[in-house]
């Protein structure tokens, strides 16, 4: 919880009002939850997590994991 507006004293989470000045603390403000970032319903990591499954099968179908001769 932040501290007391009045003294600066730090104050603990379930107090409501300061235990040095008595001063009314604000109240808590609840945090904003980010949504995660979409693209056609699924969330962007679930798209990187496709592409590079598809470029590994690519790369592996093709053969292009082989060495080169000499």
């Amino acid at each position: 919880m932040a501290d007391c507006p009045n003294c600066g004293t730090w104050n603990p989470d379930d107090k409501r009002v300061c235990w040095r000045c008595q001063t009314p603390l604000p109240k808590p403000q609840p945090e904003k939850r980010r949504n995660p970032a979409m693209l056609w319903g699924l969330p962007l990591w679930t798209w990187v997590i496709l592409v590079l499954m598809t470029i590994i099968f690519f790369v592996t179908q093709c053969g292009l994991l082989q060495t080169m001769p000499r």
